[in-house]
């Protein structure tokens, strides 16, 4: 992000702020959809990839309520350009001491520590100056390298109306996304099915397969279902991955 795109962001979230106070339109959202997103950035993550989460673009620390909510106990580290947003997220979580605040740019972000998880929710919203397909490049690489299993952003889609967007809206393109994703692992989901105008895309590390059963390591058990029901084992095992073929 350039010196002028950071600037216009913190002046805009600062405006809305003062205007607002802790609410979803200082966030830029005018309807109540958040945990909607939320619980679609976390859908086919499993429990052992996520003991910590960077969350990147944080505002008031909303992603950590709907975890907590759901019963994680994990790490949380909460990343935003936004003081006033930062000083609302630390007084809101005061008490919760897994989890930590922190105003900097996730572009210059040079902590030594990896997350499981991160995810942007919201933050490639805005048409900056830069190009923004540079600034997604620029912020994956850098989420990329802070992670050990899954990578989460969201975006506005080009599927929009067009009489319904906005100019200072950037709308982007689902097949350009998975090929900037695709060069970082061959285990990418697009998920468009959540929201009509909006979609996601999960990038994980681990994208590794056996020759033998080319699928990767959730649906791994699942992958001699078929041969071994056939041999006459029980079809609860098999399809739940708690026998042998797991």
């Amino acid at each position: 992000m350039t010196e002028q795109d950071r600037t216009e962001t913190k002046d805009r979230y600062t405006r809305r702020w003062r205007q607002c106070g802790y609410d979803s339109r200082t966030l830029g959202w005018n309807k109540d959809c958040q945990w909607v997103r939320f619980q679609a950035a976390f859908e086919n993550i499993c429990e052992a990839d996520c003991h910590s989460v960077l969350d990147v673009g944080c505002g008031f620390g909303d992603l950590l309520d709907y975890l907590r909510q759901t019963g994680w106990r994990g790490r949380y580290v909460g990343v935003d350009l936004v003081d006033d947003l930062l000083a609302e997220a630390r007084r809101r979580h005061a008490d919760d001491t897994s989890a930590e605040f922190v105003c900097d740019d996730i572009q210059l972000f040079r902590w030594t520590q990896t997350y499981d998880v991160a995810a942007a929710i919201g933050v490639f919203n805005h048409r900056l100056h830069q190009d923004n397909l540079t600034f997604i490049r620029e912020t994956l690489a850098c989420m990329w390298k802070l992670t050990t299993k899954v990578v989460i952003c969201d975006f506005l889609s080009m599927s929009a109306d067009p009489e319904h967007q906005q100019s200072n809206l950037y709308y982007a393109d689902p097949r350009q996304l998975y090929a900037i994703a695709a060069a970082y692992s061959r285990r990418v989901m697009i998920h468009h099915a959540y929201m009509p105008f909006e979609f996601q895309i999960k990038m994980w590390h681990d994208d590794a397969f056996l020759a033998e059963a080319p699928v990767f390591q959730p649906y791994r058990h699942l992958a001699s279902a078929q041969t071994d029901s056939r041999k006459g084992m029980g079809r609860h095992d098999t399809l739940t991955g708690e026998g042998p073929g797991r």
